[in-house]
């Protein structure tokens, strides 16, 4: 995958970091630059403390760990991350010592060839990363083999027919293949998933699908 980086693994991750982790400057910051709303992105998290202790949640590309805040306090689970930059790791590592009921395992490695089994996991995350690949449709399908039966993928992605603003940004070479909403639709259902959601047709949908 070395066509591949996680465009937070720099400066502008460090900023990230520091304003992901509050809902309301986030707002705030993601409305100014890109035009959307991240409330339900944070709604989705709700799905994490749902489930019983024992799961394993799979976390790719596990970026700086954004999504471990969706732990219940004590919840003991199997959290295995995901990301290609070490840097992302780290910072991930660090918010992983907040919970330590949960097993938290982090993996540098390729998101097209997970080292992983199949039907792993209860739950498959993927928060603000799929638009930053080449082919975000293998990489769904790599992510639905790593499901077991009756379990959801989750996750989040800029899409093409967003504002003028964010199609401008998302112009930057850093960024890989946005699809529109009916792509995104169709790679999911190519992975084999069912019960594909995806809460709106622009800006930053929350989407969900589940392995029949």
């Amino acid at each position: 995958m070395a066509q591949e980086r996680n465009v937070c693994a720099g400066p502008f991750g460090a900023v990230y970091d520091f304003y992901i982790e509050r809902p309301h400057l986030a707002r705030l910051v993601l409305g100014t630059m890109w035009g959307v709303d991240p409330r339900p992105f944070y709604r989705s998290l709700s799905a994490i403390g749902e489930l019983p202790d024992g799961a394993t949640v799979l976390d790719i590309p596990c970026g700086g760990g954004v999504a471990l805040r969706g732990l219940r306090p004590s919840q003991s689970v199997h959290w295995i991350g995901v990301d290609i930059e070490p840097a992302m790791l780290a910072r991930a590592r660090r918010r992983a010592a907040n919970h330590p009921s949960a097993d938290v395992q982090l993996i540098e490695g390729d998101i097209y060839r997970l080292a992983l089994e199949d039907a792993t996991a209860e739950l498959c995350l993927s928060y603000g990363g799929l638009h930053c690949l080449a082919r975000p449709q293998a990489a769904l399908a790599e992510m639905a083999r790593c499901l077991r039966p009756g379990g959801r993928l989750l996750g989040s992605t800029f899409l093409a027919q967003g504002s003028r603003r964010q199609r401008r940004l998302l112009r930057n070479e850093d960024f890989g293949s946005t699809g529109n909403a009916e792509d995104l639709r169709q790679w999911l259902h190519a992975a084999g998933l069912t019960d594909v959601s995806i809460d709106r047709d622009d800006g930053l949908p929350v989407f969900s699908a589940i392995r029949p």
